[in-house]
């Protein structure tokens, strides 16, 4: 039980560091790059998963 509290407490920790990182202008600029990145690799799994359904069907 206390392993899970120290990894909530963790956790919660870092999203508030995460929200304070983002209000500066060089926080906002890792976080565009991130979400690009992000963004970028989902369409690709995206793209890949609907290729691969249509080749079953």
């Amino acid at each position: 039980m206390g392993k899970v509290l120290v990894f909530l407490v963790g956790l919660l920790a870092g999203a508030a560091l995460a929200h304070v990182a983002s209000r500066t202008p060089a926080g906002a600029r890792v976080f565009a790059v991130v979400n690009g990145v992000t963004d970028e690799f989902a369409a690709a799994v995206s793209d890949s998963y609907r290729a691969r359904l249509a080749e079953g069907k």
